[in-house]
């Protein structure tokens, strides 16, 4: 690829099928997350998340030998940094992919041992290039003491971030509750930015929904990627845990920029106007502002110029989403020409490289150390 290098703040590695199994298998026996053969009388390859079923034929589409190394690269780590290097990827924040589906799973002791599970087998798949592979921890909100916990275990195991249920279920407290607060003081210590991401609160996924249910594949989809903006305003602004933890770090991953502006119009609408009409307490800075501690997760969304005449362009961050099979894989910088190769090159390349390397700590390869020099 030469010397031309990006960094994905969005990928995922593909958990192996038979990683709980092995792990925790002799407690919790097959309702573990595993694959079956079949599902409500379809015979086919189904990943049961431990709550519901995806059909592996769905999410698993395009040419075959592509899919099968981009399967591969997901679990074996060796085979991702060669894609990476074919693809000029220097650096990659690595999400799961079936632990996000697990979080919804109602046992919380279940899903408590799947996430420390899936910590310790990110931890080792990182460490074959620990300065390109910054692994991101699950942690399940339920018990906060637990979650504390788990969040310093990852932080010793060198997980770099702490991906968490993007919404509270209905029966916890909401986040911006103060009992929450010792977990979002510990982060802000350890520095372990907190990831809201697709998948991960109250709203189905599109590929879990078979039979009848799948008429409302349209109206889950549209809610699924507004889920954290909900949580992000509601309780992270208007909840008070900004103010309360002025360093603590939110990612919107996976849900794109291009909800952002008509988002801001609301929320500054809510502090101005009907907040003070139903006499709420007020926050103690302007929406705006609170937008300095959130990041935004960004792939192949065309409608990056109106976002960022609403926040930083600094706080957005290009991800591949690899090796899911809508990632860029193996035309990232084709795709990044494409759709933002009309930014002036300081723009496009803090969002594709440097935004990124800051945010997490990424050392720079010695090309991209003398370009950030000159």
């Amino acid at each position: 690829m030469g010397e031309r290098w990006v960094f994905s703040a969005d990928s995922h590695v593909i958990e192996p099928s038979d990683l709980w199994q092995k792990a925790i298998g002799k407690k919790w026996g097959d309702k573990v997350p595993h694959l079956v053969n079949q599902h409500k009388g379809v015979k086919s390859k189904f990943f049961f998340t431990g709550h519901e079923y995806v059909r592996i034929d769905e999410i698993v589409e395009g040419d075959p030998d592509l899919q099968a190394k981009l399967v591969a690269s997901g679990t074996n780590p060796s085979v991702r940094v060669q894609c990476m290097d074919e693809d000029g990827v220097w650096g990659e924040i690595v999400n799961a992919t079936w632990t996000l589906y697990s979080l919804r799973i109602p046992n919380d002791d279940l899903v408590r041992a799947v996430c420390r599970t899936f910590n310790d087998w990110l931890a080792d798949y990182c460490k074959v290039a620990p300065k390109r592979l910054y692994g991101t921890a699950m942690v399940h909100m339920e018990d906060v003491n637990w979650a504390c916990k788990e969040l310093e275990r990852a932080a010793k195991l060198g997980l770099k971030s702490v991906l968490i249920n993007c919404d509270t279920r209905p029966k916890w407290k909401p986040y911006q509750d103060k009992s929450y607060d010792k977990f979002w003081a510990r982060a802000q210590e350890l520095n372990m930015p907190i990831t809201l991401h697709i998948i991960t609160g109250n709203v189905i996924d599109l590929f879990t929904l078979h039979g009848e249910r799948r008429i409302n594949i349209p109206r889950y989809t549209l809610e699924l990627f507004h889920e954290a903006s909900w949580t992000l305003g509601n309780e992270f602004i208007f909840g008070g845990i900004l103010d309360r933890f002025p360093k603590l770090k939110i990612i919107m991953s996976e849900y794109e920029v291009s909800w952002l502006p008509h988002w801001l119009f609301r929320m500054r609408q809510l502090q101005k106007n009907f907040m003070p009409a139903m006499h709420m307490a007020p926050i103690k800075r302007p929406i705006d502002e609170y937008m300095t501690q959130v990041h935004h997760g960004l792939i192949d969304d065309p409608l990056l110029d109106e976002a960022l005449k609403h926040v930083d362009h600094k706080t957005v961050m290009w991800g591949s989403d690899f090796p899911h099979a809508r990632c860029t894989y193996p035309n990232t910088h084709k795709v990044i020409d494409k759709l933002y190769g009309h930014l002036d090159k300081k723009t496009r390349d803090d969002i594709t490289i440097y935004n990124c390397a800051r945010f997490y700590g990424f050392d720079l390869p010695a090309s991209l150390k003398q370009q950030a020099a000159e």
